[in-house]
């Protein structure tokens, strides 16, 4: 939280994604100094419509986002567990189905 408070812009936005703690601790001269919004999101609720036609219009390129592909076999899913899980320079790893 602290990071992405940080990184925000003044006057800008910083949305928590999913469920989280129950509890956390915001600080506050981060984002209040600087006027950051601080919102949540859960199960991306109303995302996908828009989502869907930035993807098909060609507004949003999420080729250069897939940095790794790999094959469905028993090993080769295990490495990209592996792969993701080790952080590094993957930001999407993807399944060749």
């Amino acid at each position: 939280m602290s990071t992405a408070l940080k990184a925000t812009s003044s006057g800008g936005k910083v949305c928590l994604v999913g469920m989280g703690h129950n509890e956390m601790t915001v600080p506050l001269t981060p984002a209040a100094a600087r006027e950051v919004d601080i919102f949540g999101v859960f199960r991306y609720r109303n995302t996908w419509p828009l989502c869907l036609e930035f993807l098909s219009s060609g507004k949003v390129d999420v080729k250069p986002l897939i940095t790794h592909r790999f094959g469905f076999s028993q090993k080769e899913v295990e490495e990209a567990f592996e792969t993701s899980a080790g952080g590094g320079n993957a930001i999407k790893v993807m399944f060749n189905l």
